[in-house]
């Protein structure tokens, strides 16, 4: 988005690898700004099917959450750790990656960015589609347009503060097809919530009203996505009927989108069967995950492959119960040390790929939030529970029953949905998104971890990173200073 070396690859990734033009090479040889090479309705549909518009990465976030800890003996890149950016991320430094890399949170959106915009000011000139397909398709680009933003808004604006929003320095607001474009300038945190909610706004009446694919976006994502959009802004009101919507919406599929019933898809012939004391779980790929809604990939060495470095710490690993069949996910043996377990009751994930999109746990649980920070609390239990009874063991009587003193508590409760998705989502990243929002929450910002913590084999706390409030906003990378020497970094 911000660098010119790679803005040609940008266009000739959006437009080449959609079949619209013979190869790469013959792109880049002709004079790229003000060139059209979709001309007709059909073209702009195949460039909405470019299956890059799913990778979201890297992700940083994983490694930045507050339910992980550090296992010293495996805590070293090409060892428990992935790479060198990730111990920088795990340590909260400042800057994540090396000076010499050229790549960050920002590569896949500068593409789709590039191919969302030119679908949203080319298709409705489009030929030979109807009037219906066109706004379908220009509806479709807006609302992943409003999810890159949103996400890069997430991870290099400050988190979402009325009082602040409007002067806090957010993200450069990318409206144009323009591979010529190479000087672009900040725009505030709210300017960049109010296109995002533009977008979306706009969007929704004209999304499918069928969920087709999990590449594309539907009505049940665009309302689930405004949802997010405003639960970080703090309008639980507003975000409610969103969820709620979406959640009906999900019948209206011609693919399986469901949460699934742990107590099924473990057993044998379930999804997630059979369980390997290696490998974990049966549940790789991510393409046809019935729980995934909107698609957006990414690679997290903590979960999938099971790098042992970062498990969860001891007070996550509290969270769960022996009832829990999401355990299944979770091993004590840190992975290539046979005969030993982590201390302190921590453990590291495996068989679990996961999805930066949007994912039918994440609505619910939102769903519940909302119903409770809105003083709904019988709906907001309703929900959970039965949220949990496809989470727990089934032959255990109440095992997924919300005690009565945390029902009857509005505070209480909400602490309890926001423990539900770390227990949900532990290992992902998607707590971080989670902690931003809550640090400016003065009633919940006290349930945000403030600290790393690396133990060693004993169990012994050997070294700590606190979290300062500025490192909850990425810092950019060098390379974009690079040909934008004038560009705003963040503290």
């Amino acid at each position: 988005m911000f660098y010119a070396k790679n803005i040609l690859k940008i266009a000739g990734l959006a437009i080449g690898l959609a079949g619209l033009v013979s190869c790469k090479k013959d792109f880049l040889e002709v004079v790229p700004k003000g060139v059209t090479v979709a001309t007709k309705t059909s073209d702009y549909e195949r460039l909405l099917n470019d299956g890059d518009l799913a990778y979201a990465m890297p992700a940083s976030q994983v490694v930045m959450s507050d339910e992980l800890a550090a296992y010293q003996p495996l805590y070293s890149p090409g060892n428990g750790l992935i790479s060198i950016s990730d111990q920088k991320a795990f340590e909260y430094q400042d800057d994540i990656y090396l000076p010499s890399e050229n790549q960050s949170e920002l590569t896949a959106p500068e593409a789709q960015l590039y191919v969302y915009n030119k679908v949203i000011n080319e298709v409705m000139g489009s030929k030979g589609g109807s009037d219906s397909q066109k706004k379908m398709l220009l509806a479709e680009a807006q609302a992943g347009r409003a999810w890159v933003h949103f996400m890069l808004v997430n991870y290099y604006g400050k988190p979402y503060n009325a009082a602040t929003a409007a002067s806090d320095p957010g993200i450069p607001l990318v409206k144009v097809a323009d591979v010529t474009q190479m000087v672009f300038t900040r725009a505030s945190v709210q300017a960049a919530y109010n296109l995002i909610i533009t977008d979306l706004t706009e969007a929704i009446p004209n999304l499918s009203a069928r969920i087709v694919s999990r590449y594309r976006i539907s009505q049940s994502t665009g309302e689930a996505i405004l949802g997010k959009v405003y639960m970080n802004m703090q309008q639980f009101d507003k975000a409610l009927p969103l969820f709620t919507s979406a959640i009906s919406k999900l019948s209206n599929a011609d693919i399986p989108v469901r949460l699934y019933d742990f107590n099924t898809v473990f057993n044998p012939g379930g999804a997630f069967f059979p369980v390997s004391p290696t490998t974990g779980p049966n549940r790789f790929d991510i393409a046809i995950d019935e729980e995934v809604l909107y698609l957006k990939k990414y690679l997290n060495f903590y979960s999938g492959a099971g790098f042992a470095g970062i498990p969860i710490n001891p007070q996550t690993a509290g969270l769960f119960n022996s009832e829990d069949l999401r355990l299944n996910f979770f091993t004590k043996v840190p992975r290539r040390q046979p005969g030993t377990t982590y201390p302190l009751n921590m453990m590291r994930c495996f068989g679990r790929y996961n999805n930066l999109g949007i994912n039918v746990p994440d609505i619910i649980l939102l769903k519940a939030e909302c119903e409770s920070r809105t003083g709904n609390l019988p709906d907001a239990v309703t929900d959970l529970v039965a949220f949990r009874k496809k989470r727990m063991k089934n032959t255990s009587a109440g095992a997924a029953d919300i005690p009565a003193n945390i029902a009857a508590d509005k505070v209480a409760l909400t602490k309890y949905i926001l423990e539900e998705r770390i227990r949900e989502y532990a290992t992902t990243g998607e707590r971080w998104w989670d902690m931003r929002r809550l640090s400016v929450d003065e009633t919940y910002k006290s349930t945000v971890g403030m600290v790393h913590h690396v133990y060693d084999a004993t169990g012994k706390i050997v070294q700590s990173f606190p979290l300062k409030p500025e490192r909850l906003t990425f810092r950019f990378p060098q390379y974009i200073f690079n040909t934008n020497p004038n560009f705003q970094q963040n503290p």
